[in-house]
């Protein structure tokens, strides 16, 4: 880049990037004819404000963590010999409050941890009822959309069946939509997933997940750590 050189009877003075206002001198290197190298001192400490970094909140400090360990190493027993114990207890909060899942499934036998970085954003009861009726179930993450989509279809109670999940979030699907989920399920085995439902019916995840969820309530299933169900 150019900089403005500054005449003045006394010398020369060279308008300098406003990052060097930190430093009290500067280093001059002649490399060859006409070539220079200006460079903040090589010795010694950098100013105080170049080296002051914002430490990252313990949640942000954590996920960032969490997403420089490969996917398929985010085991229990990896992050136990990771992470200290505060995070791991903060890891159990976040998992509550579903800033991170955790998968197990046949790939991951002992389960792995993954990052959710979904932005969450307010719906209208209009579009969350159309989404509902066009795939057959809707998951809310927010008690205020959830509250909204009921008073939506109070009208329509007897054919929307919906349930609070113990992640927080609810879970809503159509009577047409578990029906058809749910006998899809009983014909499977005693202990199964919605990835592996979902993956031999050809149906989406979320939606098998939302009907386990309901059969769990409605004490025909028992839902396990790990998003294992079994039969009851």
């Amino acid at each position: 880049m150019k900089s403005q050189i500054i005449k003045q009877k006394k010398g020369c003075y060279l308008r300098l990037p406003e990052e060097f206002r930190n430093f009290g001198e500067v280093e001059l290197f002649q490399l060859r004819g006409g070539y220079y190298l200006l460079s903040a001192p090589l010795e010694g400490k950098a100013p105080a404000a170049a080296q002051a970094k914002k430490k990252p909140e313990p949640e942000a400090a954590l996920l960032e963590k969490l997403e420089s360990v490969p996917l398929n190493k985010r085991s229990p027993s990896r992050l136990n010999k990771i992470l200290k114990n505060e995070e791991r207890k903060l890891l159990e909060k976040m998992l509550k409050e579903g800033k991170v899942s955790y998968i197990h499934n046949k790939k991951f036998k002992e389960g792995i941890y993954v990052v959710e970085r979904k932005k969450r954003v307010e719906r209208d009861s209009d579009e969350m009822a159309n989404r509902l009726f066009a795939n057959g179930y809707i998951i809310l993450g927010e008690n205020k959309e959830a509250q909204k989509l009921s008073e939506r279809l109070l009208k329509q109670k007897g054919s929307i069946l919906g349930v609070r999940g113990f992640d927080g979030k609810y879970y809503v699907v159509t009577s047409n939509y578990f029906t058809k989920v749910a006998k899809a399920v009983s014909g499977m085995g005693d202990e199964l997933s919605p990835e592996e439902v979902a993956e031999k019916q050809g149906l989406s995840i979320d939606g098998c997940k939302a009907v386990l969820k309901l059969l769990a309530e409605k004490g025909e299933y028992a839902e396990k750590k790990g998003g294992i169900y079994v039969r009851a």
